[in-house]
């Protein structure tokens, strides 16, 4: 049986001092899709996870539109000089949940039911620290370039992993929850389940990573209704147009 947690979707963007090494959350994210900043758009989304408790836009040197934007729904975390863990961490603290959704801020498709599909099965799970999807072809790699749904971890873990900062190698550009966790010393318990069939192909991406990806991030939004949030509709336009896929 499911026990009741208490979750937050935490999405970070990174360094926002824009160098030619700034990772695309950090880019587009004052950017508008269809009427509204892709931060807004991320954040309507998320909004309708029953499971979602708290949503929180984090990241390192914030830019003053983001910062003063009071966008509904959302708590701003601005940690100048912090890892990304750190980040994390701070926003479970601050909000008192057991899980953190973890959600780079250059997915503007994000699936709030695949969210909450990942945290029934944390809310299942015992003794586990991350929950996240898998490719049965490409592993958990290839979920890193679909940008349909985060990465779920528990809050201890996330403790463990900041006080075990300065023995990590991955860096901050990585942006991957499964990397941080493989490359952490000590043990933890990560749980994978199946992504979808239907997206479990090498030339589906949904994430903001170039200019490219923004103007079909555009055609996409111009698609689909303004309130749809699942993924199918999107993989069937996507799928049915090779200059969109990946």
């Amino acid at each position: 049986m499911s026990k009741s947690i208490r979750a937050v979707a935490v999405i970070e963007l990174g360094d926002c001092r824009q160098t030619e090494h700034s990772h695309p959350a950090a880019k587009f994210a004052e950017r508008n899709l269809k009427g509204q900043s892709l931060i807004s758009r991320m954040v309507r989304r998320l909004s309708d996870s029953p499971i979602v408790e708290h949503i929180v836009i984090s990241g390192e040197q914030l830019p003053s539109t983001i910062l003063t934007s009071g966008i509904p729904g959302a708590v701003v975390l601005d940690l100048p000089s912090t890892h990304v863990i750190e980040r994390l961490a701070a926003a479970a603290d601050r909000t008192d949940a057991d899980w953190v959704v973890f959600l780079p801020g250059n997915r503007p498709f994000v699936d709030p039911v695949l969210i909450d599909r990942l945290l029934s099965e944390a809310g299942r799970a015992t003794d586990c620290d991350y929950v996240g999807f898998f490719s049965p072809r490409g592993g958990w790699q290839r979920m890193q370039q679909l940008g349909l749904a985060g990465e779920i971890c528990h809050a201890d873990a996330l403790r463990r992993l900041r006080r075990n900062l300065d023995r990590m190698r991955c860096t901050t550009d990585n942006m991957s929850l499964s990397a941080w966790f493989q490359d952490a010393p000590g043990v933890y318990q990560m749980r994978f389940i199946p992504v979808p069939t239907e997206l479990d192909r090498e030339d589906l991406r949904f994430t903001i990573e170039n200019e490219r990806d923004w103007d079909n991030a555009k055609v996409l939004c111009d698609s689909i209704a303004s309130d749809e949030t699942q993924w199918q509709p999107l993989a069937e336009i996507a799928l049915a147009n090779t200059d969109l896929r990946a």
